[in-house]
């Protein structure tokens, strides 16, 4: 089936479309339930308001995203509706971003490693991470 230069409202019930192709395409307010979109590739896109739900995100690999205002919610909890569900326990990694006024709020960070990162104005819980950090250092012997 081709649909070209054509403005449509498809329903696509019950079907395998693997393989398609879908280039400069608009599909605002698109409605994908109970789908397999593993291995789907997504370039150029407009995400804007976009929202995923009760999703195994395990692999997903973001690159050169803007993310103003995205909201992270719920994220490696699983379904609790689908308790029984094994999940991918691979280690979730950022590399090069920008969390500038960003908050974690009730998160679980424990064995979080941080490496070469610009932690000015850090605080935890209230505690200036980058002045407890120049305060241990001037009191290890040197």
């Amino acid at each position: 089936m081709k649909v070209e230069n054509d403005k449509a409202v498809l329903n696509v019930t019950n079907a395998d479309i693997s393989l398609s192709t879908f280039k400069n395409v608009r599909a605002e307010q698109l409605s994908l339930q109970c789908c397999n979109l593993s291995g789907m590739n997504m370039h150029d896109v407009n995400l804007t308001g976009f929202r995923i739900a009760d999703a195994n995100l395990s692999e997903l690999h973001i690159n050169g995203a803007q993310w103003g205002g995205a909201h992270f919610e719920c994220i490696g909890f699983g379904n609790p509706n689908q308790p029984d569900v094994e999940f991918n326990t691979t280690p979730v990694q950022f590399s090069y971003c920008n969390f500038d006024q960003g908050v974690f709020q009730d998160c679980n960070l424990s064995n979080v490693r941080m490496d070469n990162c610009n932690i000015s104005g850090l605080v935890i819980n209230g505690v200036d991470i980058e002045k407890l950090m120049k305060q241990y250092e001037s009191t290890k012997p040197k």
